[in-house]
């Protein structure tokens, strides 16, 4: 074997290795050690990375496909929370069947412009879209400062609303029994719930926005440098570990609190929002346990949901009750926040479920 290949097969086997790694994570909780989740941060590329050796190997030495073969294959279920196959046929859907949709708007910032003439024209176009969507029951939105407040309001008219000032907001056709709010203790971070009376019975709905990684500015700088100092650039790392873990960490707190106010709810259950974390992290297996992640349920192809710098994210979700039934699932592609909406029909059980 020439030490070009041996060197290939090295590499491949820290890849592996890495992977298994991401596997791992949301198993761990990061109070327990953090590291793994920055491995299931980047699973996309690993899962990438893994295809590649395979390719390679099948022209230079077949019988080494069976590494990263192998790996995929183990970490089969973490696959599908990345990309989905969804071989259900046509499924009968009742009158009562509804739509809740998630969407991050980033304070509608594709809507804001300096020059008033420019605003006016983008807003228009976010309206618009947003528009598009006043069929659907119940709303969910992230990020929603007082500038994309003043344009959910104006476009969803003859919606109940329940906000508060940390940017979570849920609307919805039908009116609220109760509401409430999840406090993380922070000024930008929250999670709404509300007791939503829609025809058949009421339904306990989670509009929730976890603590962001916020190293994706430090990363830019990192890269764009043209000359690397290396202690410096050393220390920038470090930096951005220590906050990695930090906010990881945050998100764990928060996505426990979640937990234990949803166990306690008398209705069933949608869960829907920002993570802000992987299906390969600790916070998604929390809420995982609880709902039906509706991707894996009823989506098909890759399930990226963020559009910003690092690739292939899927951090916003539907987690459905487990007695639901999950008919569709979409997300939009569409350029007017760094995270796509994403909707889901849900349906009522066809025998209800008993104690």
């Amino acid at each position: 074997m020439k030490f070009f290949d041996r060197s290939i097969l090295f590499i491949n086997l820290i890849v592996v290795f890495a992977t298994l790694l991401a596997y791992i994570s949301p198993y761990i909780d990061p109070e327990f050690t953090w590291i793994l989740s920055f491995f299931g941060l980047f699973y996309p590329l690993l899962l990438i990375a893994n295809l590649l050796f395979i390719i390679y190997w099948i022209f230079k030495k077949p019988k080494y496909i069976v590494v990263s073969v192998v790996c995929i294959l183990v970490g089969w279920s973490q696959l599908m929370g990345f990309f989905n196959i969804n071989f259900s046929g046509d499924i009968e859907v009742s009158k009562d069947a509804f739509e809740v949709m998630t969407y991050n708007i980033s304070n509608a910032s594709y809507g804001y412009d300096k020059k008033k003439k420019d605003r006016d024209v983008k807003k228009a176009a976010l309206k618009e879209f947003l528009g598009e969507y006043t069929d659907i029951e119940i709303l969910c939105f992230q990020e929603v400062g007082d500038y994309a407040l003043e344009i959910l309001k104006a476009t969803y008219p003859k919606y109940y609303f329940h906000n508060k000032d940390k940017g979570a907001v849920i609307l919805s056709k039908y009116p609220f029994k109760d509401k409430g709010e999840i406090d993380f203790g922070t000024i930008t971070n929250s999670c709404l719930w509300a007791d939503v009376k829609l025809p058949k019975e009421t339904v306990r709905i989670y509009s929730f926005h976890l603590q962001s990684n916020q190293i994706s500015a430090d990363a830019e700088k990192l890269a764009a440098q043209k000359e690397i100092d290396q202690k410096k650039a050393w220390y920038d790392i470090k930096g951005m570990l220590r906050k990695f873990r930090n906010h990881h960490l945050q998100r764990s707190h928060q996505v426990e609190k979640i937990a234990a106010h949803a166990e306690k709810s008398p209705y069933k259950l949608i869960m829907a929002g920002d993570l802000n974390d992987p299906p390969q992290s600790y916070t998604y297996s929390v809420l995982a346990d609880i709902g039906n992640d509706a991707y894996k349920i009823a989506g098909s192809g890759i399930g990226t949901t963020y559009g910003g710098k690092l690739p292939l994210l899927r951090i916003d979700y539907i987690f459905c009750d487990k007695q639901f039934t999950v008919i569709d699932y979409v997300s939009i592609n569409k350029n007017y926040s760094d995270h796509y909406p994403v909707i889901s029909t849900i349906d009522w059980p066809s025998i209800e479920l008993t104690e």
